[in-house]
């Protein structure tokens, strides 16, 4: 994954790394930072690859977040080597409370960073996302895990794909009572302080997509139909994500193969 929510690194002192580490892991080079969390490109030895290392500022209950953080990992587990999934691959806290969570590193703009660029989604770009997106959910919510913070700024145009990622970090300040990290594309009940909920992620991919997409771009009737439903006030009415994945396997007759991200 990689984190583009960020200033520019260099604009203010960059946190150092966690201590504590394990020995496989070995900091690269800060990535970014955001208003709750660093992230670094980390060296994992083990496995001859990168991750991306996102520690958690001010964390209040280490113990509670921590554990929260290792059940969604454990679960998450088994959807490991999901096309559309940035699996967590180690979490831990450090001697200075610092909660960090090392993920899958995915290279490649963010579907945030696309629209910036004024390069939108074409019909085809977009209904590959929906797609994608869904099927992370639905393997996601089968497990138990609820996203929380589904967003254009989480959703990685891969090579392989997009990958929606920031699983076990979407709902660490998403409790009741607090605030969507995400508004323009979080649903009416977070917006309230609502705690997230797997009705709430379906509204999010939606939203992710309605705000990516090119506003003359070519969707088929069904598919504009299911964006609407996902969009409905009342959770209960909308799809679940098993049964979006569905639909939107019936929804691709007639378009082109999508162009890849650039």
């Amino acid at each position: 994954m990689v984190d583009h929510d960020r200033p520019a690194v260099g604009a203010v002192p960059f946190p150092a790394p966690p201590v504590d580490l394990p020995a496989h892991l070995r900091p690269v080079r800060p990535l970014g930072r955001g208003g709750s969390a660093t992230v670094w490109l980390v060296r994992d030895r083990r496995r001859g690859d990168h991750v991306a290392l996102k520690v958690l500022e001010g964390t209040v209950d280490v113990a509670s977040l921590l554990g929260r953080v290792e059940r969604e990992a454990r679960a998450l587990a088994r959807l490991d080597g999901h096309p559309a999934v940035a699996s967590i691959r180690a979490c831990g806290a450090d001697r200075h409370g610092r909660v960090w969570i090392a993920t899958s590193f995915v290279v490649g703009p963010t579907l945030a960073d696309r629209v910036r660029a004024s390069e939108p989604l074409d019909g085809a770009e977009a209904l590959e996302v929906f797609r994608a997106l869904a099927a992370a959910l639905a393997d996601a919510h089968g497990v138990g895990v609820v996203h929380g913070d589904v967003s254009p700024a989480n959703v990685v145009l891969g090579r392989a794909g997009p990958v929606l990622v920031d699983f076990g970090v979407g709902g660490v300040d998403a409790h009741v009572g607090e605030r969507a990290r995400t508004p323009v594309v979080a649903p009416p009940e977070r917006l309230r302080g609502v705690r997230p909920r797997p009705a709430g992620d379906v509204w999010s991919a939606a939203a992710t997509v309605r705000w990516a997409t090119a506003p003359g771009a070519v969707l088929p009737e069904s598919c504009r139909r299911l964006v609407h439903r996902c969009l409905s006030e009342v959770p209960a009415d909308r799809p679940t994500a098993p049964a979006l994945r569905s639909a939107l396997g019936d929804g691709a007759a007639g378009l082109s193969s999508p162009r890849r991200s650039r």
